[in-house]
């Protein structure tokens, strides 16, 4: 019982801190925010929960549940997401920067282009 007050006192807080913010906000904006991929609710498993908020998806009856692009395996309830993100622009699992681009993946290739005529 006392989690629950613990719980429901930081999210107040932490959705007070994204209306008014206490310092300089680093966060997203709700472009980013309506960006994110959701997961349907058929693709969510019974015993999946919020990271947040630790309640399960599927005890809402229309879960708004969205994937973070860092990880696939990251995914929270938007409400409890979009509080943090307008203060953080970072996973508050993985701490990954969420506005930094992924930088291409370049391969070189040593090898001289192919050539089939003899010389």
């Amino acid at each position: 019982m006392g989690d629950s007050s613990v719980l429901e006192q930081l999210s107040a807080q932490l959705f007070e801190d994204a209306l008014n913010p206490p310092h300089e906000a680093k966060g997203v904006d709700q472009t980013f925010l309506d960006s994110l991929d959701r997961i349907p609710r058929k693709k969510l498993k019974k015993d999946d929960t919020c990271a947040i908020c630790n309640t399960a998806y599927l005890e809402d009856q229309y879960p708004l549940v969205v994937k973070l692009p860092c990880n696939d395996m990251h995914h929270f309830d938007l409400e409890c997401i979009g509080p943090w993100l307008k203060l953080h622009a970072t996973c508050p699992l993985c701490r990954k920067d969420l506005l930094k681009k992924k930088e291409p993946v370049v391969i070189e290739d040593d090898e001289e282009p192919w050539d089939d005529t003899f010389g």
